[in-house]
C-alpha cells in the first residue's frame, strides 16, 4: 500500500501531528509512506518505509493578486497554490491513499489538483488532529476573535474528502455536532509506545513542577504560571516551562507574554527550550509533576507518555486524553484541571506534593495492572471503509479550481506584451521598494510617537492650528457641544488610536498647555450640566499652576458644597483659599490634627442581622470584606479565598460586611457556607454605608490581632496570610507587611485575560508612600489591629479615598516592610471600579493633596529627624513608582520639602538643590499654561523647558552623592514628573443623543 501524506518535513517539524505520523510510519513497516520535502535535509535518517518528494513551487500566491473575481474567495487562494504545487510535485504518480492532516487546509483543492496533474489515487483521507481556527482563536494575540473564513474552509475540507478518522472521541464528537458526516475512531493504543513506569531515585528534594508543550495559549502555559504562583512556594523545588514558543504573523512571540506574566508573579519560573523524546522521559523519571493544562486538545500524547512513565500528571479537563483515560484506564489517577476554575485543583495538587512518594507508588501499581490493548479497528481497516462525502461541496470546489487554473493560465502562460511585462516588473520591484520605504517611515514615526518627549516635540507645531479648528467650532446645539467636547478629548488623548493614521495621531494626544485644554473641557461640561466634572477639571488646573490664577474657586467651592463635598471644599480653601500662606498653613495643619482626633474611636454599631459561623473565640488573622452589589463576584471570591493555608487550618476568619446591598449576597453566602466549611461571619447594616464604615464594622467584629482587607474583585495567593503573619510574628516592631501585587484583566467569569501592570515594591522605603501611595496598600498585605487602638480608625465620611487618608494619617506613627513576593491580585472585571471616578479625585484633595502641602509635611515630620526629610527630598528628585519601570520626579513635593527645611534647618545640604527645583517647577507650570499662545510658542516653550531640564539635571548630578538615594541619581524627564503621572487622565462622560 502506498500512502502520500500531504504535509511537509515530518522529521524536522515538532508537533503533535508530526509525532503521530512518525509513530504511524514506525508501526506499519508493510506500508510505503511518502511526504513532501521543503526545508528538511534529504540526508536526514528515516525509516526504510518512508520516501520524500521534493516540493515544486509552480504556482505563487502573488500570481493571483490581480484577480478580482468574487468567487472563489480570496481566502481560498493559498490552499489552491499549495494543493496545486503538491500535485505538481507528484505528477503522474499513483497512490492508494492521499492523506491530509486537518491542521492544514489545502485539502479543499487536493482532489481537483491531483486530477489536473494526472495523479491516480483511490481515496482522499482527512486525519483529524485539531481545528486550527480554534487554535488561532485561543492564541495570545487574537483576543478570542473567530476567523470566520478559516472556519468555513475547515468545514468544506471535512465535507469534500472520502474518509475521516481521528484519535480522539471528543474531537470526533465535536465534528459530528458541526457536520452530519461520520468519522472513524482510531484508538491511540494502536500506535503509542507506552513507556514502562519508573520510580524516581529516593530524594529528600521537593518535587519539580514542569509544564511541557508549545507555549501557545491554547496549551495553557499561563494556567501553569497561575497554579505555580498559587501553590505555596515552600511545597515544590523548581517550576519550569519546557517547550517551543509560538509566533503570530507579525512575529510576536508567546515568550514575551510569558516573561511578562512570570515577572509579575513568580520570577523564578524558568523558560526552558524543548527537549527530545528521550530527554523528556528523563524528566518524567525525575521527582516531578507534569502539567499539560490545555484549554483545547484533541488528545495530548505528552500527557499519556508522562502518566505511563509513572509521573503524576495534571491535565486540562478540555483535553481529549481525559476521556481516553476514563474509558480505557479508569483506575489510573491523574489531576484534572478545570480550565474555567483553575484554583479548584489546588487541594489535589497540594495533596500530591505533600505525599509525593506514596502517590507515585500507587500510580505505578495501577499502571502495572493496566491492560494496554484494544479491539478497535486498525488504520488499514479504516482505509478500507466506504467513502462518504458531500458531492455538492466537491462540485463547488471543482468549479473554483477550474476558475483559478484558468486565470493562472491566461495571465501567466499566454504570450505577454511588453506593457504587461513592464507592469509585472513594476509590481515585482518598484512597488515593493516603495511599500518597504513607506513601512519603514511609518515604523520610525510610530517609534517617535511612543516616546512621550519626542512625540510632543513633533506634535507641538500643530497645536495652535488645532486650537483654531476646535475652539472655533459652533456651540449652538447639544450635538455641537458634544462634537466640540469630543475634539477636546482627542486633543488631550488620542481617541481610538487604532483607527487613526499617522497624520491624525500627530495632531492629537497633547500633554502640553493642559491647563487651557482642561479649562475648555470644564466649560463645555458645565454647559452640559456636569458641574461636578467641570469643578474637577478646574481643580486640576489650580493644582497644576499652584494657585487660583483664573478665579475658578468662585465656581468650584459652591459646587463642592452643593454636591456633598463640603469637607473637601474646606480642604481646598486651606490649600488655595484667601489669606496669607502662613494662615493657610495653620488652617491646613488644624484640619489634619482634627481628623486625627475625630477618628480615634470606633462607633457602636447596630445591625439588621449577623450570621456568625465561626467556631473559635480567637484567630490568627481576619479577612474583612465590604459587600455592595457584589453578588456576581462573591462565589469566585470565596471559593478562591478558601485555599488560604491559614483558613484551611482554621486559623483565619472571613468577615463579610453587607452595607445594605440590594443584591443577593446573603443568599449566595447561605448556599456556599456549608460547602466551604471555613470560619465565616456575615453582618448586614440596614442602610448603605461607605467602604470605610464597613471596614470599621469589620474591625469591631474581628477576633484576631492581624487584619487584611479585600474587595470581591481582589484576591491573595494561597499562602499569603501565612507568609505575612509570620513576618509580624518575627518582628514586633513592624506594624504593616505587604508583598507585590499584579493587576489583571479578567472576563465576566473572573477568568484571566491578560496582565495590565504589576505593583513592584522592590527597594521599598516607607517614606516613598508620600510620593506614591500604592507602595503601601491592602491587597496582599496585613497589619496589626493595634494600629487602630493606638492611632484611630477609618474616616467613614469618605466614599472611596478613605484608605488613602488613613495611610496619610497614621504613616508618621507606624513601621512597615515589604516581602519580596507577589502575593496579591486585582481582578479588573469589565465593569467599572467604584474607586475610579471624579468623585474620588475630589476626595483626594482631603486624603492626599492636603498632606502634600507644607502643613502636611509638618504633620508628617513633626517628630522625625531632619535627615529623614532630606532623604525624602532626594527621593523626590529620582524615584520609581511601584507600577512603573522608569525614573520619576516630583518637583512640587520636593519644593514643599525644601520650604520645610528652610524653616527647620536653613543650612541643610539638601537645600543646594532648591534653586534647580524651583526653576523646573516654574518651567513645568509655564509648559502647562503657555502664554502668550501663538503658532510657534508651543514648540519654543517646550524646547526651552527641555533645555532647562538638561541644565538642572547636569547641575544636580554634579552635586549628587551616592548615599543621597542609593541606586538612583537625578534623571529628569518632563513627562515623567508626578504632575503627568497622577490625575492626568480624562474623565469620559456620556454623550447626550
Amino acid at each position: 500500500m502506498k500512502i502520500l501524506i500531504a504535509d511537509f518535513d515530518l522529521y524536522e517539524n515538532v508537533g503533535g501531528g508530526q509525532t503521530f505520523y512518525r509513530k504511524i510510519i514506525n508501526q506499519n513497516p508493510q506500508i510505503q509512506f511518502f511526504y513532501l520535502l521543503q526545508q528538511e535535509s534529504p540526508e536526514l535518517s528515516r525509516p526504510q518505509n518512508v520516501s520524500v518528494i521534493p516540493y515544486q513551487q509552480v504556482y505563487l500566491l502573488s500570481n493571483f493578486k490581480n484577480s478580482l473575481d468574487v468567487t472563489p474567495p480570496r481566502w481560498s487562494y493559498r490552499s489552491f497554490v499549495i494543493a496545486s504545487n503538491i500535485a505538481a510535485s507528484v505528477t503522474g504518480q499513483s497512490f492508494d491513499i492521499v492523506e491530509i492532516p486537518d491542521y492544514q487546509q489545502w485539502g479543499i483543492f487536493l482532489r481537483p489538483a491531483l486530477k489536473h496533474f494526472g495523479v491516480n489515487f483511490e481515496k482522499l483521507v482527512l486525519s483529524l488532529h485539531g481545528k486550527i481556527s480554534t487554535t488561532i482563536c485561543l492564541n495570545w494575540f487574537s483576543q478570542g476573535q473567530k476567523n470566520i473564513s478559516l472556519d468555513l474552509e475547515e468545514k468544506m475540507q471535512y465535507k469534500t474528502v472520502d474518509l475521516r478518522y481521528g484519535i480522539s472521541k471528543s474531537y470526533i464528537d465535536e465534528w459530528q455536532n458541526l457536520v452530519n458526516i461520520p468519522a472513524h475512531y482510531f484508538n491511540p493504543l494502536h500506535f503509542i509506545d507506552l513507556p514502562q513506569p519508573i520510580a524516581p531515585e529516593e530524594s529528600s528534594d521537593l518535587p519539580d513542577l514542569n509544564f511541557i508543550g508549545r507555549t501557545e495559549k491554547r496549551k495553557g502555559p499561563d494556567i501553569f504560571v497561575e497554579l505555580a504562583w498559587w501553590l505555596p512556594r515552600s511545597s515544590y523545588r523548581n517550576a519550569n516551562i519546557i517547550g517551543p514558543h509560538s509566533y503570530d504573523a507579525d512575529g510576536n512571540s508567546s515568550e514575551s507574554k510569558l516573561q511578562q506574566m512570570i515577572g509579575n508573579r513568580l520570577r523564578d519560573i524558568r523558560l526552558l527550550p524543548p527537549k527530545r523524546r528521550e530527554e523528556l522521559f528523563e524528566v518524567f523519571a525525575s521527582k516531578s509533576i507534569t502539567f499539560v493544562p490545555s484549554r483545547y486538545d484533541t488528545l495530548n500524547l505528552v500527557a499519556l507518555e508522562s502518566l505511563f512513565s509513572g509521573c503524576p500528571t495534571a491535565i486540562g479537563h478540555e483535553a481529549g486524553v481525559c476521556r481516553f483515560l476514563r474509558e480505557n484506564f479508569p483506575r489510573i489517577s491523574f489531576i484534572s484541571i478545570d480550565t474555567n476554575d483553575i484554583q479548584a485543583c489546588l487541594p489535589a495538587l497540594q495533596e500530591v506534593l505533600n505525599h509525593y512518594d506514596d502517590y507515585r507508588q500507587q500510580l505505578i501499581d495501577a499502571l502495572l495492572m493496566a491492560k494496554v490493548e484494544t479491539d478497535d479497528p486498525p488504520l488499514s481497516e479504516i482505509y478500507q471503509s466506504e467513502a462518504q462525502g458531500d458531492r455538492y461541496v466537491r462540485d463547488e470546489l471543482d468549479k473554483w479550481y477550474t476558475q483559478l487554473t484558468g486565470f493562472w493560465e491566461k495571465t501567466f502562460v499566454s504570450e505577454q506584451s511588453w506593457r504587461t511585462q513592464a507592469v509585472r516588473n513594476l509590481n515585482r520591484y518598484a512597488i515593493p521598494t516603495y511599500k518597504r520605504w513607506r513601512q519603514e517611515t511609518k515604523t520610525k514615526l510610530t517609534r517617535v510617537l511612543s516616546d512621550s518627549q519626542s512625540a510632543q516635540l513633533v506634535r507641538s507645531p500643530f497645536l495652535f492650528r488645532r486650537y483654531q479648528q476646535v475652539f472655533n467650532q459652533a456651540e449652538a446645539t447639544s450635538k455641537d457641544i458634544n462634537d466640540k467636547l469630543l475634539e477636546c478629548w482627542n486633543l488631550c488623548e488620542t481617541i481610538d488610536p487604532d483607527k487613526k493614521g499617522i497624520r491624525a495621531k500627530l495632531q492629537s494626544g497633547y500633554r502640553i498647555d493642559r491647563a487651557r485644554l482642561w479649562r475648555q473641557i470644564a466649560r463645555l461640561e458645565q454647559l452640559r450640566g456636569n458641574d461636578l466634572i467641570a469643578a474637577t477639571y478646574q481643580l486640576r488646573v489650580i493644582r497644576l499652576l499652584g494657585g487660583d490664577r483664573f478665579g475658578d474657586l468662585s465656581f468650584v467651592l459652591p459646587t463642592l458644597h452643593e454636591q456633598g463635598f463640603s469637607q473637601e471644599a474646606v480642604a481646598v480653601e486651606a490649600i488655595y483659599g484667601i489669606g496669607t500662606e502662613i494662615e493657610r498653613e495653620k488652617h491646613g495643619l488644624n484640619l489634619l490634627e482634627q481628623a486625627y482626633q475625630r477618628n480615634l474611636n470606633n462607633n457602636t454599631w447596630e445591625y439588621e442581622f449577623i450570621d456568625d459561623r465561626r467556631e473559635r473565640p480567637t484567630y490568627r488573622a481576619s479577612v474583612i470584606v465590604s459587600l455592595y452589589n457584589a453578588a456576581d463576584k462573591l462565589p469566585l471570591f470565596l471559593k478562591t479565598l478558601q485555599y488560604q493555608t491559614l483558613i484551611q487550618a482554621q486559623q483565619a476568619e472571613v468577615i463579610l460586611v453587607d452595607s445594605g446591598s440590594p443584591g443577593d449576597e446573603y443568599k449566595i453566602f447561605q448556599q456556599l457556607a456549608p460547602e466551604l466549611n471555613i470560619p465565616l461571619l456575615y453582618a448586614r447594616s440596614r442602610n448603605r454605608e461607605t467602604i470605610q464604615s464597613a471596614w470599621n464594622r469589620g474591625i469591631s467584629l474581628s477576633c484576631s490581632p492581624y487584619l487584611s482587607f479585600l474587595g470581591v474583585d481582589e484576591s491573595i495567593i494561597s499562602d499569603c496570610l501565612e507568609v505575612l503573619a509570620t513576618e509580624l510574628d518575627r518582628d514586633s516592631s513592624v506594624d504593616w507587611v505587604i508583598g507585590h501585587s499584579v493587576v489583571t484583566n479578567v472576563d465576566t467569569e473572573g477568568r484571566w485575560v491578560g496582565d495590565i501592570m504589576p505593583y513592584d515594591r522592590r527597594g521599598y522605603q516607607q517614606d516613598l508612600v508620600y510620593l506614591e501611595t500604592c507602595y503601601l496598600s491592602w491587597v496582599g498585605a496585613i497589619y496589626r489591629r493595634s494600629i487602630h487602638d493606638r492611632f484611630g480608625y477609618y474616616d467613614a465620611s469618605f466614599r472611596g479615598a478613605g484608605d488613602t487618608e488613613f495611610k496619610s494619617r497614621v504613616l508618621p506613627y507606624i513601621k512597615s516592610k515589604v516581602v519580596d513576593r507577589t502575593l496579591g491580585v486585582f481582578w479588573n472585571y469589565p465593569d467599572e471600579r467604584t474607586t475610579q471616578s471624579p468623585r474620588i479625585e475630589i476626595e483626594d484633595m482631603r486624603s492626599w493633596y492636603l498632606h502634600r502641602t507644607l502643613a502636611g509635611i509638618k504633620y508628617a515630620f513633626a517628630n522625625r529627624s531632619i535627615q529623614a526629610v532630606e532623604n525624602l527630598l532626594y527621593a523626590a528628585l529620582c524615584y520609581r513608582k511601584s507600577y512603573c519601570g522608569h525614573i520619576s520626579s516630583d518637583f512640587e513635593y520636593a519644593y514643599n520639602l525644601s520650604l520645610f527645611l528652610q524653616q527647620q534647618q536653613p543650612d541643610s545640604p539638601a537645600l543646594k538643590y532648591f534653586d534647580g527645583i524651583q526653576t523646573l517647577l516654574n518651567a513645568y507650570r509655564s509648559l502647562d499654561w503657555i502664554s502668550p499662545m501663538s503658532q510657534f510658542s508651543p514648540l519654543s516653550t517646550l524646547l526651552q523647558t527641555r533645555k532647562l531640564v538638561q541644565q538642572v539635571e547636569k547641575e544636580h548630578r554634579t552635586l549628587w552623592r551616592s548615599e543621597n538615594h542609593p541606586g538612583f541619581q537625578p534623571t529628569y524627564q518632563i513627562f515623567h514628573d508626578n504632575r503627568h503621572e497622577q490625575h492626568a487622565f480624562l474623565w469620559f462622560t456620556e454623550m447626550n443623543k
